[in-house]
Parts: structure tokens; sequence; C-alpha cells
């Protein structure tokens, strides 16, 4: 009778295929309202973490700089997706959408709607999706240049 520590045993334990333990990082969109300083800015946050392009996809709106036409372009680049931008519709667990507070006059409107869509989303895995507003106040680049200078 062959014991479970024989040498064969050990051996083709060795062998096999060992598994995967790190965990899946989320896909994420990221929509802002500029259409050149924000993704410059969350390109270089993503060089400097060291964050695969892979899992995150930084796009400006093309509806306009409006909060909600923001909020609303994210929610049809997530829903749709574009082939020409080889962006696959639904492929992404976080979506957020960045804009500054200024005087625009949708400003609470795209915080509603982004609220009610966080969470009522299915991504392609059939997951809730988490969308988020990112308002900043008064500009973005003036948190971005006070959270630089703090660090």
């Amino acid at each position: 009778m062959a014991r479970d520590n024989a040498p064969k045993e050990r051996q083709r334990q060795q062998l096999e295929r060992k598994h995967g333990r790190r965990a899946s990082h989320d896909r994420i969109l990221i929509v802002s309202e500029g259409s050149k300083t924000e993704p410059h800015y969350f390109g270089e946050i993503r060089m400097a973490f060291r964050l695969p392009t892979a899992h995150v996809e930084v796009r400006p709106s093309e509806l306009g700089t409006a909060p909600v036409q923001v909020v609303q372009y994210a929610q049809a680049l997530f829903e749709h997706g574009d082939r020409h931008k080889y962006i696959q519709r639904r492929a992404f667990e976080q979506v957020y959408a960045v804009f500054d507070r200024d005087d625009h006059g949708s400003y609470f409107d795209a915080l509603t709607l982004a609220a009610s869509l966080d969470g009522r989303l299915r991504n392609d895995s059939k997951q809730p999706v988490a969308f988020k507003a990112i308002a900043s106040v008064p500009s973005f680049e003036l948190v971005t240049l006070l959270t630089t200078l703090r660090g």
C-alpha cells in the first residue's frame, strides 16, 4: 500500500501548477470635465502609484463640460462602450465623473444623477458598479496642487 508521502506523490505535488494568489484589480473608468489637465493629472497619478493602464481608463467628456454632461457621458461610455477607443461596454467595476464646482447650473443635478446610478448599473460580470461623482471645490487643479505641496 502506497503512502501519501511517497516520493512519486511528492514529485507530482511539486510539479502541479500553482494557483494565483493575487487578488484581481478593479477596472476603473474616470471621465473628466477637462480634456487636457485632468487626464494628464490622472495619468501622472497612475504612473506614480504604478497602476497598470489595463485597469484605469481616463477619458474627457465628449458631451460637454457641464457637470451633468460629464456624468451622462460616463454613463453612456460605461453602458455602450466605444470601439474606436477600445472600451468595451460594461467593462468596469468603478466609474467616476470628475468635475469642478465652479458656477455650473447643473452641479446638483450631476450629483443626484451619479448617486442614482451608484450600485444600480451592472458590469459584464453582473456585479453592481460603484458610480461616483468627484466634485472639486473650487477646482480640481487647486486640490491637486495643495495635495502635492502637502505631500
